[in-house]
């Protein structure tokens, strides 16, 4: 790719991040459903032709969001998880990120809380071909971890898909009540270290605190 190409490329991908980033504002100041492609790119300050040229619809604008930050959050995971050096300790890292994460992303996850039970039958096929793969990869990526464990003798015999399914549905819920809840008033990483005794001492840890 020539120089221009790479111009072009990088301005593409900005304008496009930039589109991304208004949408987030807007779906979390007025909720999804009340959010309009015009504002959208009012809030973006683009011309409407401009916004359509990147997404088709305010629904393509949102799988987009839950696409990035779940590939981010997976990221997150991988890069946390070569650190520990015992699977206890990368699992303590997985609790740590995903639920700093959410804190970090506080908008997007009310979005997502808000408005997802009446968006998901909208959406529900192209988040299985476009998102569904990326979060298996998060699943996948702890039962790995857990697999180590037991062969390490540092949990109990389990079934490691199931448990780390276990694990990610622990954790999903805490973030929606505290998104509920609590929202900006309590630091969501402060509940990390209980969820990690609890579910480290469930699987046969030796030991859950640091």
């Amino acid at each position: 790719m020539d120089q221009r190409s790479q111009r072009k490329q990088r301005e593409y991908e900005a304008r496009r991040e930039e589109i991304l980033l208004a949408a987030e504002r807007m779906f979390s100041q007025h909720g999804f459903f009340k959010t309009s492609m015009a504002e959208i790119a009012e809030s973006a300050q683009f011309a409407m032709g401009t916004v359509y040229r990147f997404f088709k619809s305010k629904e393509e604008i949102y799988i987009s969001l839950v696409e990035a930050k779940v590939e981010e959050l997976l990221s997150l995971l991988k890069e946390a998880t070569k650190s520990g050096s015992t699977a206890p300790e990368k699992l303590r890292d997985v609790i740590r990120v995903k639920l700093a994460f959410a804190d970090q992303n506080r908008d997007f996850f009310r979005i997502y809380v808000s408005e997802w039970s009446g968006f998901e039958w909208t959406v529900k096929s192209a988040f299985g071909d476009r998102v569904w793969k990326k979060y298996l990869a998060q699943i996948d990526l702890v039962a790995k971890l857990i697999k180590d464990g037991i062969k390490a003798k540092e949990f109990r015999h389990v079934n490691p898909k199931d448990t780390s399914l276990a694990l990610h549905g622990m954790l999903n819920s805490t973030i929606y009540v505290w998104i509920l809840q609590a929202g900006p008033k309590e630091s969501l990483v402060d509940k990390g270290e209980w969820l990690s005794a609890l579910f480290l001492g469930g699987i046969g840890a030796a030991k859950t605190n640091t």
